[in-house]
Parts: structure tokens; sequence; C-alpha cells
């Protein structure tokens, strides 16, 4: 959707102008049609809607409609989208003077390429290779555009001249002609077309220019030069293409603050906000993993002031290699992201449901609403109620515009993988189940991190989400209210890290259940299933592996049968905690298929080995006791 429309509100349209944006009109789907209509009809109470909005809904329910995609290859967009997208202009599909390109090719040609993909502006193949038309054939309701994924050039005769002779003098040609560049680079496009098929490109030469400073008549001219200065090397068969776009600096944002529970970003800015259980990954291999707790180095291994801060998870979440011991040496360094591809992808999923639901909520609201108002002066009238509703739909008149902010905020500050780096692995022992005799599992890393990511941090403290009130999870942690008596869980659901569990309360817990049995009830915060809550068994677990490696470990047991499981993949790296916010031990591992029972490393022998390594490491006022 044109950006210029983002903003609008659906009432202040017109008819044509919701039909061009495809939220109106033959094609399309009967559900957005409805909602549009109820926006039109209830001007008073439904007025706060925007084509944003819309847009989301419109979008979530074409992905509903959509085959499952391919583990491999790229999906291709819908039939709903494409034909409300080629509704804004009827002659899109066709070149119209002054045009060079068909209005249909500049916008979806690059489609695929990233979520807002760049428009074309000239090709040099395109009589060679003209673009798939959008009419679906005879007998087909639908077209699916073409999908690019952008690759490497490798081993060609162009990465043999590309720096000494190919890249200067096509530079030079570009401002001979008055052209303002701002990247020259080369690429591969592997297309996924209707019916799944997979086909690599030649090699492009792919140009941007900054934007509104030339046209399109102006790069076409300047193409054949660029063709012959490829030709002058024997390369005959690349092709040149032009965008506009503008190169930026690409430093990342500061973690977002941790919202208040009356928000309605609250729960939903979790992997980007500061409590712990934050997403991690490896940006190389996009290993998935969970931020266990930060601490400072106070001082370097020679007695010098140290400022540096860093994250604890385990050795195979930043780490391929888990038998080899990591030291970072200061070259090739090997970076940590907040959020890997994947989370990433579902955090955006899920601010995306939470607009849908907030819009649809919305219109559901204004229509007691206005049921309400037509009651008013009848024996049915209900003023009380008519008050409280229309408070309720000015609230999430608040929430739904949050929400939006939120999520542009989110794709144009955390999409690009180096604006998410969080900081660089510092210290990476092999995994070992034998460290100084104790047959704990040592699979633990540390990373040092980008200070400017903190500015919103302020201690270790575990932001519990969503999921639960902080009475609930009061009753959850201590089922019995005399144990409960004197405890609680914030009310903003904040819950900061105070102390290490010590070996003594491993095997003396203070609580106890409706039976008066003694009880130990642990939560933790993970990347993949959040906040659960599940149970110490008491005693530790000595496990053996599949290649024969025995060990010691903390044993948690899945809480109740509805709770789910305590742990699944992409949770390594948890800290696992109290209700008292009492650090118990560091998750690492779990059962095959239904994960019944999660392993971790008690955290006080945790310490022990970060303080090895980091004599004068402080955890940020969290105490501790080795003995």
């Amino acid at each position: 959707m044109d950006e210029a429309y983002m903003d609008k509100k659906i009432v202040d349209l017109s008819d044509d102008e919701l039909v061009n944006l495809g939220f109106l009109g033959p094609n399309v789907a009967p559900r957005i049609k409805r909602l549009v209509e109820k926006v039109k009809a209830n001007p008073v109470h439904l007025g706060n809607v925007t084509c944003f909005m819309v847009d989301v809904t419109k979008r979530k329910y074409a992905a509903q409609a959509q085959p499952p995609a391919s583990p491999i290859s790229p999906t291709v967009i819908e039939a709903e989208t494409l034909t409300s997208e080629l509704s804004i202009d009827s002659t899109a599909p066709t070149v119209v003077a002054p045009d060079l390109i068909s209005q249909f090719e500049r916008k979806f040609y690059y489609h695929g390429v990233s979520s807002n993909p760049p428009k074309l502006m000239w090709r040099s193949n395109l009589e060679t290779d003209p673009y798939p038309s959008p009419i679906p054939p005879p007998g087909a309701h639908f077209y699916k555009i073409p999908s690019k994924t952008a690759f490497g050039v490798f081993n060609t005769r162009l990465n043999e001249v590309w720096d000494d002779s190919v890249a200067p003098q096509i530079l030079a040609s570009m401002k001979a002609r008055g052209l303002k560049y701002s990247a020259l680079k080369t690429v591969r496009f592997l297309t996924v077309e209707d019916g799944g098929h997979e086909s690599f490109g030649p090699i492009v030469v792919w140009i941007a220019v900054r934007p509104n400073t030339t046209n399109a008549e102006a790069v076409r001219d300047a193409t054949p030069d660029i063709l012959h200065i490829l030709a002058n090397v024997q390369i005959t068969d690349a092709v040149v293409e032009w965008y506009e776009g503008s190169v930026v600096s690409l430093g990342g944002p500061a973690l977002m603050r941790v919202e208040h529970r009356s928000s309605a970003k609250f729960g939903l800015n979790h992997p980007f906000n500061t409590g712990l259980g934050i997403p991690i990954s490896g940006q190389s291999d996009d290993m998935q993993g969970t931020l266990t707790l930060l601490f400072r180095e106070m001082q370097t291994s020679s007695g010098d002031p140290s400022d540096k801060i860093l994250g604890l998870t385990n050795k195979h979440v930043v780490s391929v290699d888990t038998t080899t011991d990591y030291d970072f040496s200061g070259v090739d360094p090997q970076h940590i992201l907040v959020c890997g591809h994947r989370r990433f992808d579902r955090a955006v999923s899920e601010i995306r449901d939470a607009v849908n639901t907030g819009l649809l909520e919305t219109v559901s609201l204004a229509e007691q609403v206005a049921d309400l108002e037509l009651k008013l002066g009848t024996p049915k009238e209900d003023r009380l109620a008519l008050k409280r509703n229309k408070n309720v739909l000015k609230d999430m008149d608040e929430d739904n515009a949050n929400l939006k902010t939120l999520l542009t905020q989110v794709n144009s500050d955390w999409q690009d993988p180096n604006g998410r780096r969080f900081g660089v692995v510092d210290w990476a022992p092999q995994i070992s189940v034998r460290v100084d005799d104790c047959p704990y599992t040592r699979d633990i890393a540390t990373f040092v991190v980008d200070a400017e990511k903190l500015e919103n941090f302020d201690a270790n403290i575990v932001d519990l989400g969503d999921q639960y009130t902080s009475l609930q999870l009061a009753k959850l942690f201590w089922p019995i209210a005399a144990v409960r008596d004197g405890r609680r869980i914030p009310a903003n659901l904040q819950l900061p890290v105070r102390a290490v569990v010590p070996r003594r309360l491993l095997v003396n817990p203070d609580t106890e259940d409706q039976n008066g049995e003694p009880l130990y009830n642990v939560g933790k915060y993970g990347s993949t299933t959040k906040l659960t809550l599940g149970r110490y068994s008491g005693m530790d677990a000595y496990i053996c592996t599949d290649l024969g490696l025995e060990s010691r470990e903390v044993v948690i047991y899945n809480y109740s049968q509805t709770s789910g499981d305590f742990s699944n993949h992409g949770d390594s790296g948890s800290l696992i905690f109290s209700g008292d916010g009492n650090a118990l031990a560091i998750l690492h591992s779990g059962m095959r298929m239904h994960n019944h029972v999660s392993y971790g490393t008690p955290l006080w022998w945790v310490i022990k080995q970060i303080l090895t390594k980091y004599p004068s490491a402080e955890f940020y006022g969290m105490t501790y006791n080795l003995d």
C-alpha cells in the first residue's frame, strides 16, 4: 500500500480511493469489504480506524489463504492482494507514455527481495526478457507474482576484473553523465515463478541512484556505455538494472524500555526490550537461544578499570563447534543478534496479530456502543454500560495507535540484521562435564554487549510478559495462602533478580504444597515458549548422552498436564528463577519429543566459572554464596 495512505482514516476516503486501495470492490475478500463498510457507516465511533489497520487485517487473511510455504523457496503473493493492487490503475500492466516500464513491472519486479523492495527504473534486457503478464490465464482465478531472492556472484569472469577495471570505468561513466549513484554492486537473482519453478538469472550489475536526482530516460541512455565496458572484458551475458535508493548508516537502536503492563505494547516489545529472556542468535548460523543475564567486568586481567558489560548464554547457542575453546582475539568477531531471522519474523507476526485483533474488537465494541445509544430514552437504556463502553473504546483507539507506532519502529529500526547486533562473543569454552572434577555441564559463553543497546537497562530484571497477572503468578509459585503471605509478584510484572539460590536451599526448599510436602516452583522466560512454570525436582539427575558423556544436572519438571512444556528448542540459555527473584540455574537441554523434563546447570556453580575468567565480575547487585 502507498505509504502516503498509511495514516489516513477510512472515513475520510472516497469509495473510489477505497477501491483503489483494495478495500472495496468486486475482487476484495468479503470479510474485508464488510469491515470497511462497518467503519464507513459509523464515523462517530470508528473515525480513528486507519488504512494501516485495515491493510494489516487484509494481509493477515490473505496469508491464511495461502498454501504452506516451501521450507526452501520463498512464497509468491496470492490473487486477492495482486488483484487489489492492480485495481489502483487499470493500465498498470501496460506501458503508458512517458513511462518506459509498466507500473506493474516497476512495482513488482523485485518482489521478494525484501519486505519493501525497491522499484525498478530500467533494465537492459527489457525487450529480450519481458516480464510475465499479470493477467490470469483462461480458467484461472488468480496469478502469482514471481518472487526473487538475491544471491552473491562467485567464480566468474566478472569477479576477476571487477575491482581493477570494470567498476572504476562504470563509476567514471556515470559521473561523466552527471548521474548521482548511491550503490554499484553485482547480484544474481533466484526467481520462483508461478507453479514453483525456480531459476537463476544472469549476473546483474545492480545500480542504485539517489532518489529524485534523475529519471528512467537518463539511466536508459547510460546503459549502453556500461554494456560496452563489460563487452570489452568479454562479458556479454550480464544485465544492467537501475533503481532509486540511498545508503544510510546501519547503527542499531537501543533496546526498548520495558513498558507498563497497561500499555498495548506490553508483552509485544519483549524481544526488543531490556528484560531478561531476550531472544538471541549467532548472526552467521541463526542458532536460536536466550540471554541468561548481564554482568559487568569491573577490572581487566591486568587490573585496569573496565567498562565492559557482558551477556551470558550457552556455548551451543553461540558456537557451532562446541568441542573447542574460544577466546576473542580481536579479529573475525562472532556477532550475536537480538532475535534471529525466525524469531524476528515471529515477533513481527505477533504485533500484526495484535493490530488485527485490536481493529476487530474496536469495530465490535463500536457496534455495541451504537446499539446502546439507540436504546436511550427507552425502557432498555443503560447509561452506565454506555459510559463504560465509550471509555473502553477510547482506550482501544489509543492502543491501536500505539501498536502502529510499535510495528513501524520494529520494521524500521530492527529489520536489518546488522541493526540487531547485540554484541561480540568474548569467551566460549568447550562444553565439558569434567571441570575441576565436577560433573555439572559447563555449557556457557559470554559476549561483550554494545553499550548503546543498554541505554534503557538498569539491572537484571525478568519481564514476565502478558500471559498472567501478578496475582495469578503468585498463586502458581506459592499455591498455599499461608506460604504466599508476605510474598508478591510485582504488579508491573518486572521481577528483579536479587540473588543466586545457594546450594543448601536446593536441598531444603522453604515452600510446600497443599499436602505439606516441600515444594520449589520455578519459572523461566525463553525465546520460544516465553514464560513457563515448572517444578524443581529436589535432587540432581545423572544423565548420559548418546555419545556416552555423563553429567549431573538440575532437573525441572513441567508444572502440570495443562501448562505445556517447560522448555523447547530456542529456550537454551534461559534463566530459571523463583517467584522471589532468586536465580536457580541456566537452562541448557531437555528430552526429545514431548519435553517432559528440562535440565540446567546450577547458577551458583556457573558464577564460580565466570569468576575464574572475570575475577572482578559484578552482577548488578545480585548476591551469591559459593560455599
